[in-house]
């Protein structure tokens, strides 16, 4: 049997700390956790507010793999202000409707966070999937006015002027990677 010659020693010999040393790479993002809110008791009956089942969900993906949240159709699902982390996408199906509620305590106390959903500080955010966020906008007209209606104004602290104090319908602050696709946003009480 003939010896290896030492050229070919040195090369397998490299080949093998080249591969120890390379950083081991995944070409493919983990498949997503899937929650419904309704696994959560969400009823989406559109009378019946779903906001702490709808929280529940968003609370329960985990922080180390992405996480999508369905709002399965059909549904109308009332909700007062519900916040977003890293990771987690809202699936609002095609059909399926969140409804902001029409109350000021259904929204934080400071006026900068009147949000129906809120993300704060948050990466790989967002909203999809074909259905509608409804912010109500009607429920916030005092009087009709061709020009412009007559709107009502939360503003107990002096912190917005007239009318401007009513709620929006989504807010990312300061987040990074934030995907909105394929949503109808409808009826903002406030732009």
């Amino acid at each position: 049997m003939e010896k290896p010659s030492p050229l070919f020693i040195f090369q397998i010999i490299l080949l093998f700390l080249l591969t120890q040393s390379l950083p081991a790479t995944s070409s493919h993002s983990p498949k997503p956790v899937t929650f419904s809110v309704t696994e959560f008791g969400a009823t989406g009956d559109g009378v019946h507010y779903d906001t702490v089942s709808i929280q529940s969900a968003i609370d329960s993906c985990p922080y180390s793999i992405p996480c999508r949240v369905t709002f399965p159709a059909p549904g109308k699902y009332l909700t007062a202000t519900v916040f977003l982390r890293s990771g987690v996408v809202l699936n609002v199906e095609t059909g399926a409707t969140i409804f902001g509620g029409p109350k000021l305590e259904d929204y934080p106390k400071e006026s900068s966070r009147w949000y129906v959903v809120l993300a704060e500080n948050a990466t790989d955010v967002g909203i999809e999937g074909g259905g509608v966020v409804d912010g109500q906008a009607e429920k916030f007209v005092v009087r009709y006015n061709e020009r412009k209606n007559v709107m009502v104004s939360w503003n107990e602290t002096g912190s917005c002027l007239g009318d401007e104090c009513r709620p929006r319908l989504i807010g990312f602050l300061g987040c990074k990677n934030v995907r909105i696709f394929n949503i109808t946003l409808n009826q903002p009480a406030y732009w």
